[in-house]
């Protein structure tokens, strides 16, 4: 621990990578963010908690270890000052925020890049947090029904993919697909139907 025990914490909820193979959230950059800020303010390097690819919101922060163990030396007051980039960081549920800031409060300061000093000991600082958890709640709460739903219409659409041409038909998907690979297909298999039918009447005749 640094002279004046300070400390980062980093969060970011996924570990997925972009189309050119760079990680979506990069942890690296808000640890090179947070030491810039500290040394600037003349509270040395910091230590860092880290939680890698872990979400703030599907979970409550137990499934956090490295938040869990920043919490435990606050307790054991080894850590004065806690530097977040923002409180999104944080928490992204207005309960646990508030719970977890209520605790801390009490014995450390934490100081947000965006927010700046964070506290849920007075009316103000607790409106302040709380805002900010629950614009933070509210905007992961939003995501996650817009995935769900987008999951929910691309099964259904699965269901109405008609099986010659993989187009897909909004509402029930009718006995006679009338797109222009189906029609061109369905006009090959007449014109197959009809041959094999006007073969077989010529045979007929030569029989009889």
């Amino acid at each position: 621990m640094n002279k004046q025990n300070v400390v980062g914490y980093i969060r970011v909820s996924d570990q997925k990578l972009k189309t050119d193979g760079a990680r979506r959230q990069d942890i690296s950059r808000q640890k090179e963010k947070i030491t810039k800020f500290s040394k600037s303010m003349g509270w040395g390097i910091p230590i860092f908690f880290s939680d890698d690819g872990v979400s703030a919101f599907k979970e409550d922060y137990n499934s956090r270890p490295e938040f869990c163990r920043m919490l435990r030396e606050v307790r054991g007051n080894k850590i004065k000052r806690i530097i977040v980039e923002d409180l999104t960081r944080w928490s992204r549920r207005i309960e646990d925020g508030l719970k977890t800031m209520r605790e801390v409060s009490n014995k450390a300061t934490i100081t947000s890049m965006a927010e700046g000093e964070s506290y849920v000991t007075t009316p103000e600082g607790w409106f302040k947090c709380a805002i900010a958890f629950l614009m933070a709640e509210w905007s992961s709460k939003c995501l996650s029904y817009k995935v769900k739903s987008g999951m929910e219409r691309r099964l259904e659409d699965e269901k109405n993919i008609c099986e010659s041409c993989g187009v897909i038909h909004l509402g029930r998907h009718p006995k006679t697909c009338e797109c222009e690979k189906c029609l061109k297909r369905k006009g090959r298999a007449l014109r197959r139907d009809k041959y094999q039918t006007n073969k077989l009447t010529k045979s007929d005749a030569m029989i009889g």
